[in-house]
């Protein structure tokens, strides 16, 4: 059965010294899982992976030891989350946890921490207590958010009830982490620089009063970036009214600011400028129109405003559009028939007889052609002939036949 994974930051000190901030640790059926890689680094240890034998390997100098990449660890994007006490085990050190502050508090039992200074508590069958404080007393730190712990180790466990912490005069007890013998505190705010004062009081166990009172210097100082000074009458914001797709002609652009104001709006691609007309007290609207052929996938929105008091502000839409239309459909082109008017001519002088129609499915009749005629040749002079000579020839006329009797 897979349980559900949720992620918060932890802080995970050692020894009293923050060495993960804000560890980025799984939470699963309430059991808090570290992330291994991230905590060797911070603690100076070499992990490794061995995908054929699923382990993890852990060497933090002469301490070697391998966790199993099953069960209760977790893989999450290549990254492996293991709980506390196994991952404490792997590295040679002690574990302790306040769910309050969500602080994980580990113990170096390799190398003993190096004492600040000795308290003695009273009686003499009661072992010294050594105490250990981070900051210690009169360092220079350069953070933020410096994290501040006293350890009393030899001291049974600190009674929560009885600590009493204050931190420049203000009490934060109630933000406080008891973890065994230590005491934690991660500020909520920045800390000036300059020189902080931390005093702690509180009880063991076994009813020893345990009092440390220290200072240190913070060095840490945001850089401000100096602000223009604001408008008198400022444009709060800018929005459009809908989802722009491929193919939207029209959308509403709307600008809120001060009553009074007058400008136009402008759109990347688009020739013609919309003006704000009034919406509202303290709205305007500019009704945008993009015709087609418009291709834009970038486009940027901008209204250019005049204030009452007559100072102009351009204010940009912070989202780039894609503005795509339908393509212009050129319709194909017609032949337009060529009209020309008949000459003119002046008055009085008799115009040419029109020429005669001819029906239209009579062929024109082809314009004839000039043969040229054919060159004379000379020819050969005849002679003259002697004329006939005519003879007068007598006209015979017929007798008169007798008639009978």
């Amino acid at each position: 059965m897979l349980l559900a994974l949720t992620f918060a930051a932890y802080t995970v000190t050692l020894d009293g010294r923050v060495v993960l901030p804000r560890a980025h640790a799984a939470v699963a059926s309430g059991h808090v899982l570290l992330p291994v890689r991230a905590l060797g680094e911070a603690l100076g240890a070499d992990v490794g992976y061995d995908g054929r034998a699923h382990t993890i390997t852990v060497q933090r100098g002469a301490h070697v030891a391998t966790i199993p990449a099953r069960g209760a660890v977790r893989i999450v994007n290549g990254r492996a989350y293991a709980p506390l006490r196994a991952v404490a085990t792997a590295f040679g050190l002690g574990v302790g946890y306040e769910a309050r502050t969500r602080t994980v508090a580990l113990d170096d039992r390799v190398s003993a921490p190096k004492p600040a200074f000795v308290a003695a508590p009273a009686g003499n069958d009661v072992p010294p207590i050594a105490v250990t404080l981070q900051p210690s007393a009169n360092a220079r730190v350069h953070e933020a958010y410096p994290a501040i712990s006293a350890r009393f180790a030899g001291a049974a466990s600190i009674d929560p009830r009885s600590v009493h912490l204050i931190v420049d005069g203000n009490d934060v007890s109630g933000l406080a982490a008891v973890i065994g013998d230590q005491v934690l505190f991660t500020p909520r705010t920045a800390f000036s620089p300059g020189t902080h004062t931390v005093s702690l009081t509180a009880r063991d166990a076994r009813g020893i009063p345990l009092v440390q009172q220290w200072s240190f210097d913070d060095t840490f100082e945001f850089v401000t970036m100096p602000m223009p000074p604001p408008t008198p009458f400022p444009i709060t914001a800018i929005w459009i009214d809908r989802w722009i797709v491929p193919g939207t002609n029209t959308f509403d652009v709307y600008v809120e600011g001060a009553p009074g104001i007058t400008g136009y709006v402008a759109v990347d691609g688009v020739g013609s400028y919309f003006p704000l007309m009034v919406y509202s007290a303290n709205a305007y609207v500019a009704h945008v129109y993009v015709p087609n052929g418009v291709n834009e996938p970038y486009a940027r929105v901008a209204a250019r405003v005049t204030l009452p008091n007559g100072d102009t502000q351009t204010i940009l839409l912070p989202q780039r559009l894609s503005i795509i239309t339908p393509p212009i459909v050129r319709p194909t082109p017609t032949p337009v028939p060529i009209y020309r008017a008949a000459p003119r001519r002046p008055l009085g002088v008799p115009s040419a007889s029109p020429t005669p129609l001819r029906p239209r499915f009579e062929r024109p009749t082809p314009t004839p052609t000039a043969t040229p005629l054919p060159t004379a040749r000379p020819t050969a002079t005849p002679s003259p002939r002697p004329a006939p000579v005519r003879t007068r020839v007598p006209l015979r006329r017929p007798s008169p036949t007798p008639s009978p009797q």
